[in-house]
Formats: C-alpha cells, structure tokens, sequence
C-alpha cells in the first residue's frame, strides 16, 4: 500500500507542476501582449506629440462689423450679458472689445 501511496503523490506532485507551468506561460504571454500594446501606444503618443506642434486651435475672427454693433449695443444701454445673448460671442469677447482689444 506504501508504493501506491507515493506514486500518486509523484503523479500530484508532477501534475500540478506541469498545470503551474502552463499557467505560468499563458501569464507571461498575456503579459508580452499587454507589453507590446503598451510600447505602441507610446509610440503613438510620441508621434502625436512631434505632431503637436502643427496643430493650433480654431480661433474665431471677430470683423469689424461685430465690433461696432457690440458698441452701439453697449451705448445703447445694454449689459455684457444682454449683448452677449444678441451677438453670440461670449461676455469675454464682449468684455475685450469695450475695453478696446480689438482698436
């Protein structure tokens, strides 16, 4: 009874070995996949980053036409934020043009 009980303990013993190394390269798969998404994404950062330099933000151009009829507004009496709902710029707009930015 003694062999039979040490043989099945070898085969536990070398199962769960050979089940410990499977587990273990499927991990370090998983972790070799994650690694190489994780460079390219990097290097998709790096290249939008030197590409950064081209990009600017969308201005809205102001025309002297808007200017004038946001002072005539202010003349006429009307607050930042009334003139602002008429026109559609913003109070800051609004604001830089009566202190005289856009002269």
């Amino acid at each position: 009874m003694g062999i039979f009980k040490l043989k099945s303990e070898e085969d536990w013993k070398i199962n769960y070995i050979k089940e410990f190394n499977e587990m273990r390269n499927n991990y370090e798969k998983k972790l070799q996949k994650k690694q190489l998404e994780i460079d390219r994404l990097k290097s998709e950062i790096e290249l939008l980053k030197s590409n950064k330099s081209g990009l600017k933000p969308k201005e809205k151009q102001i025309r002297d036409l808007d200017i004038s009829n946001i002072k005539k507004l202010r003349d006429d009496g009307l607050s930042y934020r009334e003139i602002a709902k008429k026109t559609n710029w913003s109070k800051a707009t609004i604001c830089r043009v009566l202190n005289g930015f856009y002269d």
